[in-house]
């Protein structure tokens, strides 16, 4: 009797038995299930990414989204900048298009088996690791070139990780006995694969953040003549006021001399416009900022208020400015356009390790606001009507530039 039982407790845990068949089937099926719930995550994300990246392209960067956070956390700087695009197509449409091949090649999976699985499981594997060497490829940019944080972008490689990690346990399911899952051969053709892929995006990213600097007048004239009939017949302006906030080489070959509205959208734009440029071509690039808040509590030279918190938010980069901070505070302002209010210049001047009393005495002091009423002064002088208007190399320019355009500006003013 003894031995009946102990036969009746071994199929269960015999390899070759129906329970363990079952047993080996239910893991692949559960795995195939959290892949494609992390690749339908993905896709929805991209889609959201995409979305944002067009709103900005429509809008010429005035578009603000919901994953625009502050001045450390901004998808908008980040989908709005030169590395928002790889080969003048959006990054978010490339993700977007290997997750729809990912799809593909799941549900070929599951309509095969033996090798002819094995095969596309390995094609699946190697898609998905590609899809994470790129993300932190994108995120070291984001990290170090831009230096902003994409909420959106960064779920995205988290994601990507995931389907990286659920695609290498999925090959490891199909793997046949006794064989590895991956061969030698097959990790050094997909490494080579990738690195050369890396250098091909990287290399053409380059040449996108670099355009500017090996163009010639002659051949801004020939690929935008009315941009270079209309830039070059700009006149100079005389008196341009010094730069007490400035930031950039005194030696730089541009100086952009900039009377701007913390609370206007366009000025928000010509912002992110010109730290892309900085940032592309440091050492290139000097910024003076003025004040010309559109709001007649500070401003006697514009006929109506446009913006009821422009004033505030002056004096109170003024305040900063005191501490010290000027730029990183103005940086705040235009990272977070709606959040204006007393109460918000307050926090920001905190988070930035201002000390809240001298912060919010300085908001009340008359010369703080003398300062900003002397910006708005000078600006009249010179004809500021409107923001933004920018002096580039003395050459009035009123509105913001198309990002594209800074580049025949880089071109025609280094060579001029």
């Amino acid at each position: 009797m003894a031995r009946k039982g102990a036969q009746q407790s071994d199929p269960g845990r015999r390899p070759g038995s129906p329970a363990a068949a079952v047993a080996s089937t239910r893991a692949p099926a559960s795995l195939e299930r959290g892949f494609a719930l992390a690749l339908a995550l993905s896709l929805v994300l991209s889609l959201t990414i995409l979305y944002v990246h067009e709103q900005l392209e429509a809008t010429h960067g005035t578009y603000t989204s919901f994953c625009n956070v502050g001045t450390r956390v901004n998808c908008d700087a980040v989908l709005g900048s030169s590395y928002g695009t790889l080969l003048g197509v959006p990054v978010a449409l490339w993700a977007l298009l290997t997750y729809l091949a990912l799809s593909a090649l799941l549900v070929m999976r599951r309509r095969t088996v033996g090798d002819a699985r094995r095969r596309v499981t390995a094609l699946l594997l190697g898609l998905s690791v590609w899809s994470l060497v790129f993300s932190l490829y994108m995120a070291a940019l984001a990290a170090f070139a831009i230096g902003v944080i994409c909420l959106l972008c960064s779920g995205l490689y988290v994601l990507n990780g995931t389907l990286a990690a659920l695609a290498w346990l999925l090959a490891r399911a199909d793997a046949a006995p006794g064989r590895p899952t991956i061969t030698m051969r097959q990790m050094a053709a997909g490494a080579a694969l990738m690195i050369g892929g890396l250098a091909v995006f990287a290399g053409a990213q380059h040449r996108g953040t670099t355009a500017g600097l090996d163009l010639t007048a002659a051949d801004v004239e020939t690929k935008n003549p009315d941009f270079y009939k209309w830039y070059t017949g700009l006149p100079l302006a005389e008196g341009l006021p010094p730069g007490e906030h400035a930031r950039g080489p005194a030696d730089a070959p541009i100086t952009v001399v900039e009377f701007s509205d913390f609370e206007c959208s366009f000025c928000g734009k010509a912002f992110r416009d010109l730290r892309d440029v900085e940032q592309r071509h440091e050492g290139l690039i000097r910024v003076e900022f003025h004040h010309f808040p559109l709001d007649t509590s500070c401003n006697t030279h514009v006929q109506a208020t446009v913006h009821t918190f422009a004033c505030d938010a002056a004096i109170a980069a003024e305040c900063a400015a005191r501490s010290g901070r000027f730029w990183e505070y103005h940086d705040r302002l235009f990272g977070g356009q709606d959040r204006l209010s007393r109460a918000n210049l307050v926090d920001t001047a905190v988070e930035l390790g201002i000390d809240r009393g001298t912060f919010v005495a300085c908001l009340d002091d008359a010369a703080a606001r003398e300062r900003v009423v002397a910006d708005t002064a000078e600006g009249a002088r010179l004809g500021v009507r409107s923001t933004p208007t920018m002096f580039i190399n003395r050459r009035p320019i009123e509105g913001a530039l198309d990002r594209s355009l800074y580049d025949y500006v880089l071109a025609l003013e280094r060579h001029s």
